[in-house]
């Protein structure tokens, strides 16, 4: 296959934010199109089929106009050098390989990661290992389910599979705050045990870890945040209560915007229900306790509620926020 590595010794071009079409006049539209969805990233393939001849990529990458990424791999120099064109430019160059780890939490929008400038990538033992500047991890468990494929050519870990392969590089507490939120978002527990099931080979990296914080969780056969929330705040509206507002915003004397589970801007209360049937839940419980002080600092009044007093005293529970809102109407009135 041709590859002008050898032509590659041309600095970096501007990040103009110019239109493909108009920097690469030579592209066929179509081709454009693709180019731009995948972050500026263009195969010597994709330009041989669109027409050109060898020649001509030599000369583009002579003059600036691309820059190789990987072999038979570049980005169109006009496009910016993101995270996202360096990941996309990886699944270009290796077809099979899979963003993973806190790469792919990064593109998940996962939180409590660290957010890696290099892509981390997933291949099978038998695949060559790509050029610089990528992180490679070799697996013998690659399943279809494991693998999502973006609609910019970006071929990233699912959430579950993602989690688990994050183990490794965080510490147990922030690997727990991690489960909870991706089982808040993306998956339930049975799903996460089923992907530790099927990775629990001996001796693979991070599987203590994923050991040690799935069997601290008491109720591991349901997902932290299983809809209590939207049921509590159903169940105030139900009996009467109006101007809830779910996920309202409140800014804090510091700048940081808060979302309460619930809220009720006209008399400044917030309601926060708390899982705490695991050890993660109460690693928060100081940053929670410092949030509500600056929730009075700015007059607003929180209450919270956890997830066994709604599991074991669902009608109790909400009889108390009752009585706690007539109050606070009736003085404000």
């Amino acid at each position: 296959m041709f590859d002008a590595a050898s032509a590659d010794s041309t600095p970096e071009g501007p990040h103009l934010g110019i239109q493909i079409e108009v920097a690469m006049p030579h592209l066929s539209r179509q081709l454009a199109a693709r180019v731009a969805a995948r972050h500026g990233i263009v195969t010597v393939d994709d330009l041989l089929d669109d027409g050109l001849t060898s020649s001509a990529i030599r000369r583009w990458v002579t003059q600036g106009v691309i820059e190789r990424c990987h072999h038979g791999v570049y980005r169109v120099s006009t496009a910016p050098d993101s995270f996202e064109s360096r990941c996309a430019a990886v699944c270009a160059a290796e077809p099979m390989a899979v963003i993973t780890g806190p790469a792919a939490a990064r593109l998940w929008q996962f939180r409590h990661v660290f957010r890696p400038d290099s892509p981390i990538v997933l291949v099978e033992h038998d695949r060559n290992p790509l050029s610089g500047h990528v992180e490679v991890q070799r697996t013998n468990v690659l399943d279809d389910s494991d693998r999502v494929v973006r609609p910019d050519g970006i071929t990233v870990a699912s959430p579950a599979r993602a989690w688990f392969d994050c183990a490794r590089h965080i510490d147990d507490t922030r690997f727990e705050r991690l489960t909870e939120w991706v089982l808040d978002h993306h998956a339930s527990v049975p799903t996460l045990w089923g992907v530790r099931r099927r990775l629990a080979a001996r001796g693979r990296p991070g599987l203590a870890r994923v050991n040690r914080v799935l069997s601290q969780r008491a109720t591991w056969q349901r997902p932290a945040g299983s809809g209590l929330e939207h049921r509590t705040l159903r169940a105030l509206e139900q009996a009467g209560v109006r101007g809830l507002v779910r996920q309202h915003p409140i800014t804090l004397y510091n700048g940081v915007v808060i979302h309460p589970d619930g809220a009720l801007p006209d008399v400044k209360w917030a309601l926060e229900i708390d899982h705490v049937t695991w050890h993660g839940g109460r690693i928060d419980a100081q940053r929670d306790k410092a949030r509500d002080r600056a929730l009075r600092r700015v007059g607003w009044q929180v209450d919270r509620v956890t997830d066994v007093e709604l599991e074991h005293h669902f009608e109790a529970t909400i009889h108390e926020l009752l009585e706690i809102i007539r109050s606070l109407r009736s003085s404000a009135a």
